[in-house]
């Protein structure tokens, strides 16, 4: 260990090295990605909950964001910078150098300065740690809060100081455990690796055991203690039980998925990274073949060297935060990999300085400077191929912008700039927690009232005389629709040429006299006794072909009032708000479901008083199907439980379901 006063030297180096990581995890920061994924906006969407005054749940709906802490300390960047996807994403950048100045301390403490500068550069431009500090994302706290844990632990352990005189370091380690088991999965095995690590000092110090034996037991229970309340709360669990089909077989007897996973997890040190086009350079693994060659004879001299606690923890950490990726394989590895973010790092440097000393012995002090020259120019190799790799690259691609919804951001920035006070957005995923959790984050009018919908099969009419209507390239409006809306294209904005999504279309148009003259032309295809009220909503009339050949497809129009969103409460806890479905079913003579469709492309979470939609359905018919007079029925459910809305008509009772005019199936001539 060196325990030297640092010289003015290596002051700046570590200056120099921290602010290099500060510019690759801010740089373009608000470019790169150009968006957000749909995971990074539920993220948003609980953060700034907890920004507004709620308090962090465990439990979220689909498995989405469950970790206490990135909530809590996700609300302090937003309470500085405001409730904005820019600030998420500073939040990561902050614990990613934050991971660095702390496995730098520890490194430093636990091996020599040349060692932790060695690792600190080399996380500092590497792709994997600057990629994922610049996600809006659960982890990034994890691997940062655990390995100021570690550095707390081996100032309080391996200090020749009485233990009570460290009181304080002692303290910090249990917060900092405890911290991070309240942050993403990976941090529970990681802290595994710290019990091992603690075994393995009891059987190897004795001396030291004894002497600190009521500390090491005390701090370590205590941060297992703070972080009891989420790690035993089984919704914590979520997504690590959905993701563990491979101990899942292997409790079966079937060995094999997790011999697959555990092949493909060690690839992605050097072989084969992670194939998630999202988070990573498909296949880009961790280290360069020449780096890994030095991270493979890092991890030969720590096996080597296992009785000294420095090189053994190395491993153990290693192994711990590799586990994840060994159950689940090399898909989204990037993540479920993070606990060794620092450590994985910290090998090549040690083989550098192992080479050096060697070269010390028969070449003096000449030696160890040529290495770790050499070593400098293959960090700043590395640093350019990341820059390169990252920005230039993968930033770049249509498919990595696609994935981002560029198109999406741009919607939303040009939202932002606007002076309109009502929009409706066609979106391909107009539900929560996706498109609209996306314009939360990045839409900041407080006067801008926004409606949802997916255009290609349906259409929001806000309670307003006037209104801006945008359909992206990705959700044009059905051509039905587009002909009877009478809009006025104010301009079709592009993003770039090559995206996959390349534009978005701004119209001018009168939602409520536009709805009305769709009633006026729908009513001859109606029942006498429209509106049907389903409590929520109305059905005010319906397009319906009389006649359709077998194998032709049903086209259904049907026109709403939403009348009272409250009446669909309550809200199931596996949804972000109302979740209704409209069924439609093609009946033959015995009441068969010949064919059926159940959708809503105008998601009820976003449904105002006043407000309309129209709905199209659409059923294909099979080819063999009978000449003949079929029903149509007509219902709406709550998801995910199934419960149907009654109907009414004229303030009576009717069921759950009106039967529509009835289709009839000819034969082509």
């Amino acid at each position: 260990m060196n325990g030297n006063v640092s010289s003015s030297r290596e002051r700046v180096l570590v200056a120099l090295v921290l602010l290099l990581a500060v510019f690759l995890r801010l740089y373009q920061l608000d470019t790169i990605p150009p968006g957000l994924t749909h995971d990074e906006a539920a993220t948003g969407y609980f953060v700034t909950s907890v920004y507004e005054g709620a308090r962090a749940y465990i439990q979220a709906p689909y498995g989405y964001a469950n970790e206490a802490f990135t909530m809590y300390s996700g609300a302090l960047f937003m309470a500085l910078m405001g409730p904005t996807d820019l600030a998420l994403r500073v939040h990561s950048a902050f614990f990613g150098v934050l991971m660095i100045l702390f496995g730098y301390l520890w490194t430093r403490k636990a091996f020599n300065v040349p060692v932790a500068l060695g690792a600190a550069a080399l996380t500092a431009v590497s792709f994997w740690p600057i990629s994922t500090a610049r996600f809006a994302l659960n982890p990034q706290p994890a691997p940062a809060l655990f390995t100021g844990a570690v550095w707390f632990l081996w100032l309080a352990l391996f200090s020749d100081k009485p233990p009570r005189s460290r009181w304080w370091a002692w303290l910090l380690f249990a917060l900092f455990l405890g911290g991070s088991l309240w942050t993403y999965e990976v941090a529970r095995a990681t802290a595994a690796a710290t019990g091992a690590f603690v075994v393995f000092v009891a059987l190897t110090d004795r001396t030291r055991t004894r002497q600190q034996i009521a500390w090491l037991i005390g701090a370590l229970a205590l941060g297992l203690a703070l972080g009891a309340p989420h790690v035993l709360n089984p919704d914590a669990w979520q997504r690590s039980a959905t993701l563990a089909t491979t101990l899942r077989a292997l409790l079966n007897g079937d060995f094999r998925p997790l011999l697959t996973t555990t092949l493909e997890a060690l690839g992605t040190l050097t072989w084969q990274g992670d194939p998630f086009l999202t988070y990573n350079v498909p296949g880009r693994p961790i280290f360069d073949p020449l780096m890994g060659l030095m991270f493979y004879g890092g991890l030969i001299v720590c096996a080597c060297r296992w009785r000294r606690p420095a090189y053994t923890l190395t491993l153990l950490w290693i192994a711990a935060g590799l586990l994840p990726s060994m159950i689940v394989g090399a898909w989204n590895s990037t993540l479920h990999s993070m606990g060794m973010q620092w450590v994985v790092f910290v090998p090549p440097a040690i083989f550098a300085r192992e080479i050096g000393d060697w070269l010390k012995r028969r070449y003096q002090v000449w030696g160890p400077r040529l290495v770790w020259i050499g070593f400098a120019i293959l960090v700043f190799l590395s640093g350019a191929l990341s820059f390169r790799d990252y920005f230039l690259q993968w930033g770049q691609w249509p498919e990595v912008r696609a994935a981002y919804f560029q198109n999406m951001a741009a919607i939303t920035s040009y939202l932002d700039r606007g002076s309109f006070s009502t929009a409706a957005i066609s979106a391909p995923f107009p539900d929560l927690p996706h498109d609209p959790l996306i314009a939360n984050l990045r839409v900041h009018r407080n006067d801008l009232a926004l409606r949802w919908f997916d255009a290609q099969r349906a259409i929001v009419f806000p309670n307003t005389t006037s209104s801006l209507l945008i359909a992206p390239s990705n959700a044009s409006i059905h051509p039905y629709l587009a002909e009877r809306l009478n809009l006025q294209m104010m301009e079709r904005v592009y993003t770039r040429a090559d995206d996959i999504d390349p534009y978005f279309d701004v119209f001018t148009w009168e939602p409520l006299a536009t709805f009305e003259s769709l009633v006026e032309e729908a009513m001859p295809g109606s029942l006498p006794d429209m509106p049907v009220n389903f409590g929520a909503v109305a059905l005010e009339a319906f397009v319906l072909p009389e006649n359709v050949t077998p194998g032709e497809t049903i086209t259904l129009v049907t026109l709403w009032r939403i009348l009272d969103p409250t009446m669909l409460e309550p809200v199931s806890p596996q949804n972000y708000g109302y979740s209704v479905a409209i069924f439609v079913h093609l009946l033959d003579a015995d009441h068969t479901i010949v064919s059926q469709e159940d959708r809503l492309d105008a998601p009820a979470w976003n449904w105002q008083a006043g407000d309309a939609f129209a709905q199209i359905h659409q059923m294909a018919t099979p080819a063999g199907l009978s000449p003949g007079q079929y029903n149509l029925r007509l219902g709406l459910y709550t998801m995910p439980d199934m419960r149907p809305l009654p109907a009414f008509i004229n303030a009576q009772a009717v069921g759950d379901y009106i039967l529509l005019s009835p289709v009839k199936i000819i034969t082509s001539e």
